[in-house]
């Protein structure tokens, strides 16, 4: 009978044990640590993977590929005036709460056989320089096909197909497929 009541005894023991430290973990961070600028990079990154992604599903990041050509303006979503859906998104995420970015498209050059990247954000790369080391970055991509329209004016109205545009940014990159270009949009932001 006193075996019994050391074992009962010593099973009511350790429960107590083992609830006091699951109590007591859940209480206490055990994750990494995290620096408030590591912290804010997590939360740039979050808020840019999610701005291009819906830019992509409701097709505001399309019309906004679409749009931009060689000596038009830049695609800043601080601009007045008319702007695009996906320039609208910019600024209500990241122009209203004071955040910096630069946003590159990144296409196939068929002339020189690779990748060409141009920033599409400001009209000059001034600020590239002063982007910090720990910027945010996030990519989405967009498949423009050769019937696809291009957007004119303010980029609220259609224009001819791509490949019977001259001046668009990116070339054909295979004249032979329905597949324009395939383009890369990075939205870096500090």
């Amino acid at each position: 009978m006193r075996g019994q009541a050391y074992t009962l005894e010593g099973v009511l023991a350790a429960i107590v044990v083992v609830t006091a430290t699951v109590y007591g973990l859940s209480a206490v961070d055990t994750g990494p640590f995290q620096t408030g600028t590591q912290q804010r990079t997590a939360a740039l990154e979050t808020r840019a993977s999610d701005t291009l992604s819906l830019a992509a599903e409701t097709g505001a990041l399309h019309n906004a590929t679409a749009c931009f050509s060689v000596g038009t303006p830049t695609l800043n979503g601080n601009q007045t005036g008319s702007s695009t859906e996906f320039e609208l998104m910019l600024n209500r995420t990241f122009d209203r709460q004071g955040d910096q970015y630069n946003l590159y498209f990144n296409y196939w050059d068929s002339d020189s056989s690779a990748r060409q990247t141009t920033l599409v954000s400001q009209e000059s790369g001034e600020n590239v320089a002063e982007r910090p080391a720990d910027a945010a970055v996030a990519t989405e991509t967009v498949t423009l096909t050769d019937d696809m329209p291009a957007r004119i004016g303010d980029c609220s109205g259609t224009g001819p197909s791509l490949s019977a545009v001259d001046g668009y940014f990116a070339p054909d990159a295979e004249p032979d497929s329905i597949v324009y270009n395939v383009v890369e949009v990075r939205l870096v932001v500090w």
